[in-house]
């Protein structure tokens, strides 16, 4: 399977998508609705870790971001979304997104994180927050 989607901890708070190296547009679609599930089958806020450590991007990024923008909404208990192993290239293509995609990117932002373990301290961050 080109990407991984499972929960990231016993408490089902984080959803963990692992991309493999090599990917297309409808594994990440399946690796969507998985999350989704996941994320449904629970009332809490469910935050999700990007790991694309040593992933390729396809090359026909616009087109299948767009398609994928238009595709739903998050759901109302969808929490943050932490991106792993971004480079340069990809922040840059993310950055472009949000400025050609603006009003479909509203409520979908991402971060970004050097590591795993990074990932999962910015989340824990992050829910402590929730709870103040």
């Amino acid at each position: 399977m080109a990407i991984v989607t499972r929960w990231d901890n016993k408490k089902k708070t984080v959803v963990l998508l692992e991309f493999e190296s090599e990917w297309t547009w409808p594994d990440l679609e399946v690796a969507i609705q998985k999350a989704d599930e996941l994320i449904g089958s629970v009332e809490h806020f469910v935050d999700l870790i990007i790991d694309l450590e040593g992933a390729a991007i396809p090359r026909d990024i616009m087109t299948g971001a767009k398609n994928l923008l238009a595709s739903g909404e998050a759901r109302p208990n969808e929490g943050a979304r932490v991106v792993v192993g971004a480079n340069g290239a990809l922040r840059t293509i993310y950055q472009t997104l949000q400025k050609t995609f603006n009003n479909d990117m509203e409520g979908r932002e991402v971060l970004f994180a050097s590591t795993l373990a990074d990932a999962r301290a910015i989340i824990r961050g992050l829910a402590l927050d929730r709870q103040a």
